[in-house]
């Protein structure tokens, strides 16, 4: 009886340390047309935009323009935060390597430039190498363009990077039977030596500090986190400690604002225990030492939740810190991105089909302090739903992202705002309809 009554305390003390952020899930990014897939890798590079890798080669998408071996490869897409794509996107060939090997993980390079790990591939096609190796990839964030390359001795996973030093940290997915080290890789992919002699079971992700003194490392089968430390770069690593004991970790990410570290919960296959829970990431707070934030998957397949091997293996945060991006790996039913908000409306999808573009009247109307707002667009496209008051002045952003085609509910709070009468406008397309609601407190 104590056991489970303290059990239930720590799942009641979990939820309310992570209640306080309100993100909001608003569903597929960035539009129907990339919906599903697996992702395996997903960074925003230094001017906001977001690099998303596909692990599995799609059939639809896969055929790179020109490939004359007509085999499938693995195409990285780079994605403006309004949904569009970039001139040189999607990119299926790095320093003449045609990407017929897939992805592994993103990282930010210390300059700003994409830093990416490739897995080995069995190749079955006439006068080619019957395996293809592993790399580490810069590319020039900027471009598209690689810079420089480095073989690799395993498939390794996303890559870590010291901020301070820029030092790159490599480690392998699955370690050998023997032990495979750990290494480490200064800005010009040249190594510099070993980090760890060996690591602890699978893993598809881990971090380090910003002075590459601290390394996290999840063998996410482990059900725990590793903490390495150093006193310096002169010394050696020991292991220090455990967190996040009960979680299988397979992704981390460090937020650009805050200084939490942001690691996945679990998955369908590879359960958590309480409090954690699968597609679930949470923010670690070092120095309250505690979990003080989380992000949820939105299931957009009903099977997927109870019956998919839906992993959560990729987060990128926006520059601000206020959006995420969350990446999935499954068996291609799964949602390949899913974009997270922090303070925005909740938009729900409706099960109506769309005649046309329609703004519907706010209900109620009058109101306080909230109301709903429906809308309609018969094509996909870039969205926005904006609040004014009579002076014009632009004083709520509802809505600002690309969207499929459908009927959608929006939630507007406007506790922050004083009576009177609001115009809500709604713009899509060539399309722009406004209405006017009368807020009364």
């Amino acid at each position: 009886m104590f056991k489970k009554l303290t059990l239930l305390l720590a799942v009641v003390l979990l939820t309310a340390s992570v209640s306080k952020a309100q993100w909001t899930n608003q569903g597929v990014f960035p539009n129907a047309t990339f919906h599903k897939g697996q992702n395996h890798a997903t960074v925003v590079d230094p001017v906001g935009n977001i690099w998303v890798g596909w692990f599995g080669p799609k059939v639809k998408f896969g055929v790179a323009p020109g490939d004359t071996l007509k085999k499938n490869v693995y195409l990285i897409y780079v994605f403006k935060p309004d949904g569009t794509q970039l001139p040189f996107s999607p990119i299926w060939k790095i320093l003449g390597d045609t990407l017929y090997t897939s992805n592994r993980g993103f990282r930010l390079s210390n300059d700003g430039n994409i830093l990416m790990t490739t897995g080995s591939q069995a190749v079955s096609l006439p006068n080619f190498p019957t395996a293809i190796p592993q790399f580490l990839y810069k590319i020039d964030y900027k471009t598209g363009l690689g810079i420089k390359k480095v073989q690799l001795k395993y498939t390794a996973a996303a890559p870590a990077v010291a901020t301070t030093s820029g030092t790159i940290f490599i480690a392998p997915v699955v370690p050998a039977a023997t032990g495979a080290p750990m290494e480490m890789y200064d800005q010009n992919l040249t190594l510099i030596g070993n980090a760890l002699p060996a690591t602890q079971g699978f893993s598809r992700s881990f971090e380090v500090s910003k002075d590459g003194n601290t390394i996290y490392w999840a063998g996410y089968t482990t059900g725990k986190v590793y903490v390495y430390t150093r006193a310096s770069e002169f010394d050696s690593f020991a292991l220090k400690d455990s967190i996040m004991i009960g979680a299988k970790v397979e992704s981390f990410t460090w937020h650009p604002k805050t200084g939490h570290l942001w690691m996945s919960g679990g998955s369908q296959n590879d359960l958590p225990t309480a409090p954690y829970t699968k597609g679930t990431w949470y923010a670690y707070d070092f120095t309250q030492k505690k979990v003080v934030d989380s992000l949820k998957w939105k299931w957009s397949d009903p099977t997927s939740e109870t019956t998919k091997a839906e992993r959560p293996r990729a987060l990128a945060f926006s520059l601000d810190g206020k959006t995420a991006y969350l990446g999935s790996f499954g068996v291609g039913t799964s949602d390949i991105c899913q974009k997270v908000v922090q303070g925005a409306t909740d938009v729900k999808q409706l099960d109506e089909l769309p005649v046309g573009y329609e703004l519907s009247q706010n209900y109620p109307n009058p109101f306080n302090p909230t109301t709903n707002i429906k809308f309609s667009i018969p094509e996909q496209g870039f969205v926005s739903l904006k609040v004014y008051n009579t002076l014009g002045q632009e004083v709520a952003t509802l809505l600002n992202e690309y969207k499929s085609a459908g009927t959608y509910q929006v939630d507007f709070n406007a506790a922050k705002l004083s009576s009177g009468m609001y115009v809500y406008t709604l713009t899509s397309g060539n399309y722009r309809i406004s209405k006017k609601m009368l807020l009364m407190k």
